[in-house]
């Protein structure tokens, strides 16, 4: 039985370089993007792309297959902004897309419904800049933001909470230089926090909205439940789960990391919160759940030392699982994670159309130093297209007029690593697992033609069809599969 690894890795269909509304010959770095996430896979892939002063709204023009259709273009009011991060919601009465943004220059959350496009809502209480939003998967009406305050601030975007939002404050010593980025569990019950100074936190979240909700009076977490100071050597700017497993970045290493918490178990009970450990000691990683950590692998991201590039990581129920990230010279490197966990050390390439005869599948009790499994969903419950919420507001659809934008065959792909490689040792050095300190290569590397920039951000729909890289000189490109 063969496969063709080709088919699971998208391909260019659409570049644009986006100026400045007001400024026209100003572009713009864009830090951040995100697929709005509670409509089905496949349904209206609406997507958000964030940088200095322009919120942008866009879609695939599915139809054309060549490019990408504006929905909705904010400007924030603050010439001081400077835009790094968004997350989608949905408004609790009316279900209309709410889209959170912050950044530098502003040290609140704003929120924009994208239906009315106005600015609805305005979160203030972090004392610095904000680098990174989440929300919650067991509520849309829960936002954490990491600050460089130090802290992350738990947020209530119910109405009726809405004189004292804030429900809970992650601070104290457990950072001591700001936050860059935080990641919530599948379950909603841990929250993973980098920053500044090299560290990663796991803290656990207790039931929210709770009895200090809407009081000024806010809960507190001082420690965190685990600590570790010894994955990286620079600045955390990327942290996500793999199930219980945890992927990481940090600038000037051009590599991410796969490890995990000896011991943590998500479908455990949640240790108390006086079972985490105290900071009067240093030590290089500190936890409460016995042991201390185990490397699993590591990924050659070449040229992606500066800092703010961040990765992301498709995950969806029957789905193949795939780590993604953009580097400072236009490239786009892939790993397929399950090509991974079946890897049994032998290369096997099925005939001369470079077509990838996978391994066996490793076994539950063979194991491998605990690489996750299985891949499965987050719960969500998703709810219909927002194309009907956005449809009477959108002003224009059509496609960005920049004399970049075009698709299929008109832009190549200038460099293709396929998973296939009649070179064993080549192969197995994309997909041997046997030393965790070795990189391995990516298994898929795609150029964005024409332009070169530092890709800032790359972002999944909900289904995997689409992937948006957004960065430097005001840069988007769609890839599909």
């Amino acid at each position: 039985m063969t496969r063709d690894l080709e088919s699971d890795f998208p391909s260019v269909k659409a570049i644009a370089r986006i100026n400045s509304l007001e400024k026209t010959n100003e572009s713009i770095a864009f830090f951040d993007c995100k697929f709005y996430p509670y409509t089905p896979p496949g349904v209206d892939p609406v997507f958000a792309v964030v940088g200095k002063g322009e919120v942008i709204v866009c879609r695939p023009l599915e139809e054309t297959n060549s490019g990408l259709g504006i929905v909705r273009w904010f400007q924030d009011e603050d010439p001081n902004a400077s835009l790094n991060s968004c997350a989608w919601t949905q408004d609790m009465l009316t279900g209309d897309p709410l889209l959170c943004v912050a950044g530098s220059g502003i040290p609140s959350v704003k929120i924009f419904n994208v239906k009315t496009g106005k600015l609805v809502r305005r979160l203030i209480g972090h004392g610095k800049d904000v680098n990174d939003l989440a929300v919650s998967p067991l509520s849309p009406a829960i936002l954490a933001s990491a600050s460089m305050d130090r802290s992350v601030r738990f947020w209530s975007l119910d109405p009726a909470h809405k004189k004292q939002p804030c429900m809970l404050l992650c601070t104290g010593e457990a950072h001591r230089e700001g936050l860059l980025t935080l990641a919530f569990h599948s379950t909603g019950r841990y929250l993973l926090t980098g920053g500044m100074d090299c560290q990663i936190n796991l803290w656990v979240i207790p039931s929210l909205p709770n009895s200090a909700t809407n009081t000024d009076k806010p809960t507190m977490i001082h420690y965190p439940h685990f600590s570790t100071n010894a994955i990286h050597s620079d600045f955390v700017d990327c942290v996500a789960w793999y199930n219980d497993l945890i992927i990481s970045k940090s600038a000037n290493e051009s590599k991410i990391v796969l490890w995990r918490i000896e011991n943590f178990c998500s479908s455990s009970p949640s240790p108390p919160p006086s079972a985490a450990p105290a900071t009067h000691e240093y030590q290089p990683t500190r936890s409460a759940f016995g042991g201390t950590y185990q490397r699993l692998l590591q990924f050659e991201a070449a040229e992606s030392t500066p800092f703010w590039m961040r990765f992301s990581l498709f995950t969806a129920p029957q789905k193949r699982p795939i780590l993604v990230i953009g580097n400072e010279k236009s490239k786009v490197f892939f790993w397929d994670l399950q090509t991974l966990e079946e890897w049994d050390g032998k290369s096997q390439v099925a005939d001369s159309e470079e077509k990838f005869k996978l391994p066996r599948a490793m076994s539950a009790t063979r194991g491998r130093k605990g690489v996750a499994r299985k891949i499965g969903g987050n719960g969500k419950q998703r709810e219909s297209s927002i194309a009907s919420n956005t449809t009477t507001t959108t002003t224009t659809t059509n496609s960005f007029n920049t004399g970049l934008a075009s698709s299929g065959p008109d832009i190549p792909e200038l460099q293709i690593i396929g998973a296939a490689d009649l070179n064993p040792s080549w192969t197995k050095m994309k997909y041997g697992v046997e030393d965790e300190f070795k990189r391995l290569l990516p298994h898929r590397t795609v150029i964005v033609p024409r332009v070169t920039f530092a890709a800032r951000q790359v972002a999944w729909s909900v289904g995997g069809e689409w992937l948006v890289v957004v960065g430097d000189q005001g840069m988007i490109a769609l890839l599909a599969r």
